[in-house]
């Protein structure tokens, strides 16, 4: 029988038989830390503080809404020249995907005329979207594209404007920045897809299609903002310096792939207890470890069915 040496035997976690305990070795002494310098601390100095004028795009007031658009305010989905789009004959049902604000137009912007410094903006929003017809058996058979129009209008804070006007070549001959003292408006909206329905009766084979069209929900998000092109005194450090670029070879496919985790999520899909508490059952891949299963020994490789 083969000796064993005191403190080189490894413990199989699958292994009830008991282990011979390790010789604790010799205490050594501690080394004492070494003193820290300052430029440790500060490999590179920090320059003082100074205040410096820049010209910038400054937020006098915002908001944000979260719309639900029903066809009461859409209305039937239309073509991009604006006339309503009428499914097929066949279509029994519709769905749509992949919601795109396509553009954005500021209709209207004036001084309010009950709050002074306060401007009233409409703004106009063209969503665009596909759309995917259904048969009687649920096979797909064609694919379009509908549009839908809505319509806006808040007020926010922009100050008082007065009658001067400011020009930049920045942009060349066509750089006037503003003429009569009014804010910029500034936008951001995303749209999601909720329902879609066909409304109409369908029609039996060899009459006259009824005059059906489509109805979708929408939910929209947006964000609304008012600045101006102020000069401001802030407090700076100086000019940014950039880093040094780093990790400009691409990276080694293998060694990113031995990185992930292995997918048990997708060959045993969470129940719904697990699901619901966001428990994942993948398992760490680690590096350097077996690659016929991811583990260091052939014992914590053990598969049990």
């Amino acid at each position: 029988m083969a000796a064993f040496e005191f403190g080189s035997f490894h413990q199989n976690p699958h292994n009830r038989t008991a282990v011979p305990e390790a010789v604790t070795p010799e205490p050594v002494a501690e080394a004492l830390p070494e003193p820290v310098e300052a430029a440790h601390l500060h490999p590179h100095p920090q320059p003082p503080i100074i205040q410096e004028p820049i010209l910038t795009l400054k937020i006098y007031d915002s908001c944000r809404s979260k719309d639900c658009l029903g066809p009461q305010e859409l209305g039937p989905v239309r073509d991009f020249d604006g006339n309503p789009i009428h499914p097929p004959a066949e279509a029994r049902s519709v769905t749509i995907d992949n919601p795109n604000v396509c553009r954005i137009s500021i209709m209207k912007k004036q001084p309010s005329p009950f709050r002074n410094g306060f401007w009233d903006i409409e703004i106009q929003y063209l969503l665009e979207y596909e759309m995917r017809y259904f048969g009687a058996d649920g096979s797909q058979f064609d694919l379009c594209t509908g549009y839908s129009t809505i319509t806006r209008r808040v007020s926010l804070f922009g100050s008082v404007g007065r009658n001067i006007s400011s020009f930049t070549d920045l942009f060349g001959n066509a750089g006037i920045m503003s003429g009569n003292g009014e804010p910029f408006v500034h936008v951001e909206a995303k749209a999601m897809p909720l329902t879609a329905e066909i409304v109409g009766r369908p029609c039996p084979r060899g009459e006259e299609p009824p005059h059906r069209h489509i109805v979708v929900t929408l939910g929209l998000f947006s964000i609304v903002k008012l600045f101006r092109v102020a000069s401001l005194l802030v407090e700076s450090r100086g000019f940014l310096i950039p880093p040094v670029c780093r990790n400009l070879a691409p990276t080694n496919p293998c060694d990113f792939f031995d990185e992930l985790h292995f997918p048990m999520d997708s060959f045993s899909p969470p129940q719904k207890r697990e699901f619901a508490a966001g428990i994942s059952l993948d398992i760490p891949s680690g590096k350097g470890k077996d690659s016929h299963c991811g583990c260091t020994s052939t014992a914590e490789c053990d598969i049990v069915f």
